[in-house]
């Protein structure tokens, strides 16, 4: 099955294609009967939330015998069906956000429907919300693999293929010269696609500077290459050797910058300024929550309590013993700790979009 990489270049999996076929199939029967199953599922704990407060204890009693199948299609069909389009929309942007999003509407349930309830809470209500709840920890666990995953394949991409070839002009389809080392962060003629016989009498070379500074280089620049064909000698001294830089009074600047981006070249100095800024961006965005977590989650966790009683203002319907039996998730005093939860997905969302901002400054400007 043919994925999406992050720069929208279709790429093949390792798979048989027959094994291929197989697990399309799987995957297709996972997404559409677990998404069947948890619309069932939580439609009729949905239904024995809020259409069950005049129920006789009798009713009650009967509805709970076989509520138990619900809950598990809502838990199972949910997971099935994340798992399914896990692999269906693999490399889709949005695939992980989704589940994020139905997780925590499923998983927050009992923070924010107990509220709406126009009666008191009783057994079955209780047990409905509570199988709610449940079903939403799959999506979510599922959510964080894709984000995370996703996160992982951008990264290594845009390190081992650097900016997309059909973005290259100048210079593409020209081998690696192997006679000099890939120096890290190096200059123009310290990287592999700088051709030995060019660069021996390359001006720029020899008056140690890179062509992306001076904007004329072997790679689009004809007299540098006709230089080299007519065997011009450059002169070794530094000084000297820089007199003898082309200067092309054709081109405006912004024309010359625009062929330094479409270089094989200046792309692989790209590929090197991404290696060096990936880790140090990561590490600043890990360094300020891991330091202002403390505060930050204060912050949230002050502002879900303003939410909250807000809501109990103007829910005048609500009850004593709906509060009661939401004790336990309560925003303050819950064992369930919101406020970190929401903290550690704006650090992954954070992250995300720290990256991304780093490949288009690296991958799209080009700065």
């Amino acid at each position: 099955m043919a994925k999406n990489d992050p720069g929208n270049v279709r790429y093949q999996n390792n798979l048989p294609e027959g094994l291929n076929s197989v697990l399309d199939g799987l995957a297709r029967v996972l997404f559409y009967g677990g998404l069947a199953a948890a619309v069932v599922g939580c439609g009729v704990l949905l239904w024995q939330f809020f259409g069950s407060g005049g129920a006789t204890p009798d009713q009650i009693t009967a509805a709970l015998n076989y509520q138990g199948m619900f809950k598990q299609a809502s838990l199972l069909g949910m997971l099935a069906a994340c798992l399914g389009a896990l692999w269906l929309f693999w490399g889709e942007e949005v695939c992980g956000p989704i589940m994020l999003i139905v997780g925590f509407a499923l998983a927050l349930m009992s923070w924010y429907v107990p509220m709406m309830a126009p009666q008191a809470a009783n057994e079955l209500q209780g047990k409905a919300l509570q199988g709610l709840v449940n079903a939403g920890y799959p999506a979510i666990g599922v959510g964080f693999l894709a984000i995370l995953a996703d996160v992982i394949t951008r990264t290594r991409m845009r390190v081992k293929l650097g900016a997309k070839a059909e973005q290259l002009k100048y210079g593409k389809g020209v081998k690696e010269e192997r006679d000099i080392r890939n120096v890290f962060m190096g200059k123009c003629w310290q990287l592999p696609y700088c051709r030995k016989f060019v660069r021996e009498r390359c001006p720029i070379y020899h008056s140690k500077r890179t062509c992306w500074k001076e904007r004329v280089g072997c790679m689009c620049e004809e007299s540098v290459i006709k230089n080299a064909m007519d065997n011009k000698v450059i002169p070794a001294d530094i000084v000297a050797a820089s007199k003898f830089i082309p200067q092309n009074h054709k081109l405006s600047a912004a024309q010359k910058a625009e062929r330094c981006r479409q270089c094989v070249i200046y792309n692989e100095h790209q590929k090197h300024k991404y290696s060096l800024m990936l880790p140090v961006v990561s590490t600043a965005v890990i360094a300020v929550f891991a330091v202002m977590w403390q505060p930050l989650a204060m912050m949230i966790q002050g502002g879900l309590s303003s939410i909250d009683r807000i809501y109990q203002t103007v829910t005048i319907t609500q009850t004593p013993d709906v509060q009661a039996s939401v004790q336990a998730t309560s925003v303050e005093g819950g064992v369930i700790p919101y406020h970190y939860i929401i903290l550690f997905v704006l650090a992954l969302v954070s992250l995300a979009y720290t990256v991304k901002i780093l490949e288009y400054l690296i991958w799209k400007l080009k700065i």
